[in-house]
């Protein structure tokens, strides 16, 4: 118990938790050291017993997995960020053919009729 980390008093609660269930001290004796009525025991110790057992779950080895609704949003962010940038690239290259060349624009405004 000492190589535990923890306070003193959840050093001697653990203590007399199990020691009361492996029937070295009766429970009104740990109430009496604890300075605790049975009913408040009895929970506490209900409650450690129970945190106790979920800490002892078995668990998978490694990192958690994503779920997959997870990847199936991941892929499709990935496919708009890949459309926005062949977007923004084609932006890019009509920014510079308007630059290079305006004459281009003005012909295809007049063709278009109103």
């Amino acid at each position: 118990m000492n190589r535990l980390q923890g306070s003193e008093q959840a050093k001697l609660r653990l203590k007399l938790f199990l020691d009361t269930l492996a029937g070295r001290c009766t429970v009104l004796e740990a109430c009496k050291e604890l300075d605790m009525v049975e009913s408040a025991f009895h929970k506490l110790r209900n409650r450690f017993l129970e945190e106790a057992l979920a800490g002892l779950e078995p668990r998978p080895l490694g990192r958690p997995r994503l779920q997959p609704d997870e990847d199936d949003r991941i892929a499709a962010l990935e496919k708009h960020l890949r459309d926005l940038r062949l977007d923004l690239h084609a932006a890019h290259i009509r920014e510079e053919i308007a630059l290079a060349m305006p004459h281009l624009l003005e012909a295809g405004r007049k063709k278009k009729p109103r």
